[in-house]
């Protein structure tokens, strides 16, 4: 399934650049297989009611577009959100099967329908795979970033629209503090401080 989930985030990728439907060649490019591996996803995601194919290209149906943003959501919230510690596994464990997000994220989490809508519509508009993102404690100094979307509740959200730090945004790290400390970065020509909390929260598409 995780070959498929990657099909359905290229198939998305090249309809946000402007290519749809797409041809099984472009797929191949996208994401840098074979001709032949790339049919077969196609086909596959053909079957399962994911994908269609109109005169050799192929586009996602309404359920394939809803199934690339409950895998998008999921990543999200299992390795974003909680991360890899002990602690996130934990929490994870704890809250166990999640059928509905959209109140999870509310109920559990402190976010709000402004802050639920932002992230659903930056997943949405992502173009390449969500599995890509990172917080933006990840960067180390020098490493630049685009913004993607902000994982908290609606004060946040806002405080970090006043500090420039919107969807879209470059954003560069000039330092970190050692042990967890605050991150000097540099934003629209400006240079700001973020705490590691505030900061784990930004969650952006590294650049190369």
């Amino acid at each position: 399934m995780e070959n498929l989930q990657c099909l359905l985030e290229a198939l998305r990728s090249l309809e946000l650049k402007g290519v749809k439907p797409s041809s099984p060649e472009e797929v191949a490019k996208e994401l840098e297989i074979g001709l032949e591996e790339a049919q077969r996803l196609l086909h596959e995601a053909v079957i399962k009611g994911l994908a269609k194919e109109v005169d050799g290209k192929y586009a996602l149906t309404p359920e394939g577009l809803e199934e690339m943003h409950i895998h998008r959501e999921s990543v999200v919230h299992n390795k974003l959100y909680h991360g890899a510690s002990l602690i996130g596994k934990l929490s994870r464990i704890m809250e166990r099967r999640l059928e509905d997000l959209d109140k999870h994220w509310e109920a559990k989490h402190g976010f709000n329908g402004f802050t639920v809508r932002g992230l659903h519509q930056g997943l949405m508009d992502l173009q390449g795979r969500v599995e890509d993102l990172a917080p933006l404690t990840s960067l180390t100094p020098g490493g630049k970033g685009v913004v993607v979307f902000a994982l908290g509740g609606y004060g946040l959200v806002r405080r970090l629209a006043e500090m420039g730090l919107t969807p879209g945004t470059e954003v560069q790290v000039v330092r970190k503090a050692p042990f967890r400390g605050p991150i000097e970065i540099m934003v629209r020509g400006v240079t700001l401080a973020l705490g590691f909390g505030v900061a784990s929260r930004v969650i952006v598409r590294p650049l190369l």
